[in-house]
């Protein structure tokens, strides 16, 4: 390969990166927009909490669905094509939020946006897979897995600033819109010229063996499903769970959300950078990842403590930041394990069926907030649950696929 084919490569890959983060964006903040307007649609709308509710749990049922379907299409028409489509659907079903007005067309609307929705994590993963050298890819993994995160941040920003302007139905339209500009901008990439494959040296350490049969799908489906909820339940419902109980309103939610988010995103980032750094120290890299799953499982177990008396608004967002980095970490990890350890043709459909089992626990758990926070409980079931989740999960991942199987060749 000559120098000038590197800087081609190296420049196409910068925009996949680019195109996969900014897609990442608009998907997050169609689906956060509304959980932000939520005060605002209660009032016009008429919510009750149980609507709110089956609203939510619409999109993950569909998305979990439609994850089935979108890890094989995605091995089969590949993530170029895969992706820009699932862009243009997205984003129509998203724009289409601005003409409901009752709770059944948004129930429509939110299973479109959701089958839609669901081509982008196995494409994602397909892309860093097909086009990333294996040294690479936890790294890249890591900031992707960060952009949810500043999604979550930059989200309120935007809504805030569009909605005095706009109102909540041109907020929606101009989020939903953009994502078509994202599609014009992915189709234009020459991605059929990109060169695939491993580095021309590659390091014993880094070289990892593919992990074969049931098991790691297993591991990394379960990890999923036993964590998921915890993400889901805090996208959907920490914005209202900071107005009912601080008084937070549209213009004062922005930057707790900020804060906890970039907690959130601090996780991703740690979770692709320092595993790296361990195995170039001499670890075995599956040793330095699952060492990485032990500190998130640690790092979400204080997380009831927010629901004592004396913990204010700043104590609760430590808390809640603390516990989201944790689980950023913690998926991190598991999208690492799949781009480094599955064999290439099947990465798609395995991203696939653990995001179908994530967001199938997501939408159990939406349903049972729903319920859940009008009882004697309150938050502490689902709390608890949160802080036992983790370290769960990673005692699962580790009794299925032991790191001795899993050592470089």
């Amino acid at each position: 390969m000559t120098v000038q084919q590197e800087a081609t490569q190296r420049r196409l890959r910068v925009a996949v990166i680019v195109a996969l983060v900014l897609a990442t964006v608009v998907g997050y903040a169609d689906r956060q927009v509304l959980a932000l307007l939520k005060p605002v649609l209660d009032r016009q709308l008429g919510w009750s909490a149980a609507q709110y509710g089956a609203i939510s749990a619409t999109f993950q049922i569909a998305m979990a669905f439609g994850l089935l379907l979108a890890g094989w299409i995605v091995d089969r028409a590949g993530p170029r094509l895969a992706l820009g489509a699932g862009l243009v659907g997205w984003s129509l079903f998203a724009t289409a939020h601005a003409l409901a007005r009752t709770v059944p067309a948004f129930i429509v609307l939110r299973a479109g946006l959701g089958i839609f929705e669901a081509v982008g994590t196995p494409a994602s993963m397909a892309a860093v897979t097909a086009l990333f050298p294996r040294g690479l890819r936890g790294r890249v993994i890591g900031v992707l897995n960060a952009v949810p995160n500043a999604a979550a941040m930059l989200t309120p920003i935007l809504v805030g600033l569009l909605f005095p302007w706009l109102g909540w139905t041109g907020t929606v339209a101009a989020i939903g819109v953009s994502g078509l500009v994202l599609a014009a901008f992915w189709f234009g990439l020459p991605l059929g010229g990109l060169q695939t494959g491993e580095p021309r040296s590659v390091s014993p350490r880094t070289a990892a063996a593919p992990a074969a049969g049931w098991r790691p799908v297993a591991a990394f489906a379960l990890g999923k499903t036993l964590t998921d909820p915890v993400w889901w339940f805090m996208l959907y419902w920490l914005p209202d769970l900071l107005h009912r109980r601080f008084g937070l309103d549209t213009a004062h939610l922005p930057l707790p959300l900020v804060a906890i988010y970039a907690a959130a995103a601090a996780g991703s980032l740690m979770a692709g950078l320092w595993p790296a750094r361990l195995v170039r120290n001499g670890m075995e890299p599956e040793a330095a990842r699952r060492r990485m799953q032990i500190i998130a499982a640690f790092a979400v177990m204080p997380l009831p403590l927010c629901l004592l008396p004396v913990a204010g608004l700043l104590a609760t967002v430590a808390l809640v930041g603390l516990a989201l980095f944790g689980h950023q970490a913690f998926a991190t990890s598991l999208f690492s394990f799949v781009s480094e350890r599955i064999p290439a043709g099947r990465v798609g459909r395995v991203a696939g069926i653990g995001a179908f089992c994530g967001n199938a626990a997501g939408a159990a758990a939406l349903w049972g907030a729903s319920r859940l926070l009008g009882g004697p409980g309150g938050l502490l079931p689902i709390l608890l649950y949160a802080a036992s989740a983790y370290a769960i999960a990673a005692c699962v991942f580790a009794l299925l696929v032991p790191v001795r199987d899993l050592r470089s060749r």
